[in-house]
């Protein structure tokens, strides 16, 4: 019988002679409990189990659910009468419990089914808790699940901010641009258009389109020169004092504009 009190089995003698019913309910019978434990005669065995139902009453226990009785119709002596014949017992896990606990506990068997039952009984009765237990666990993940990838949007869009705080790479090309088209453009112009990216948002062609319009290629030289007309044309015929007060006024103007930008960014 030493089978019978290790521990180290997960595969225990009393799960092997375990049955299930017909409703999914585990059971056991108390001649194959009882005759592991050691007992030999029926009525020892009908003794121990009617202790124990005994034991369930004075528990405040029905011991109809835990310690019920297995009868079979047998015939009475060469009449055609029959009557019902207590062949054995079906026990709960608790029924059980109940019997190794009317046991000699003397008996190393009995100690180790005490321990066993006892032990079952008490996992049966925190299964519900557990699984209450498991549920919020899981429910607690989730929501930690969820706030995980709130904060990893968050963090994205902090990155996607920041990068447009950084000064811009000097192969950057600003959205918009035909990359052919500002390939072409002069070292000061992109550095020029990147600022006004920056800062302006400038674009040149309109957000939305299927096609983007860029601007047309222009030299340095023909824009200044082009400038240099117009403000002819605007002055017009003027006194020198009034040339020298126009050119100082607009060389404050750039130096308010250029002043905004990083020093990697001013192009003088």
């Amino acid at each position: 019988m030493k089978f019978i009190t290790s521990s180290e089995s997960t595969d225990t003698p009393f799960d092997q002679i375990k049955k299930i019913d017909e409703l999914g309910s585990e059971y056991w019978l108390a001649t194959e409990l009882l005759t592991l434990l050691g007992y030999k005669t029926w009525k020892r065995i009908r003794d121990t189990v009617e202790r124990a139902k005994v034991s369930a009453k004075n528990s405040g226990l029905d011991p109809s659910h835990h310690l019920v009785d297995v009868v079979q119709m047998a015939q009475i002596g060469t009449s055609q009468a029959f009557r019902e014949v207590l062949v054995d017992y079906k026990l709960s896990r608790h029924g059980c419990y109940l019997v190794a606990m009317n046991g000699d506990p003397r008996k190393p068997e009995i100690a180790a089914a005490q321990n066993y039952f006892a032990f079952k009984t008490r996992e049966a009765e925190l299964a519900p808790q557990s699984q209450e237990l498991l549920s919020q666990l899981l429910e607690k993940i989730e929501q930690q699940n969820r706030v995980i990838q709130e904060q990893g949007k968050a963090i994205a869009q902090l990155q996607a901010q920041v990068q447009t705080l950084l000064p811009p790479s000097s192969d950057f090309i600003p959205p918009g641009w035909d990359a052919e088209v500002w390939r072409s453009l002069p070292p000061q112009d992109q550095r020029h258009f990147r600022f006004l990216y920056r800062r302006r948002r400038f674009r040149p062609s309109q957000q939305g389109q299927a096609e983007q319009v860029a601007l047309p290629v222009i030299s340095t030289e023909q824009l200044k020169e082009q400038q240099r007309a117009e403000v002819a044309q605007l002055v017009g015929e003027v006194s020198p004092e009034d040339k020298q007060e126009l050119q100082l006024a607009k060389q404050e103007m750039l130096r308010q504009f250029w002043s905004q930008a990083p020093d990697e960014d001013v192009p003088f």
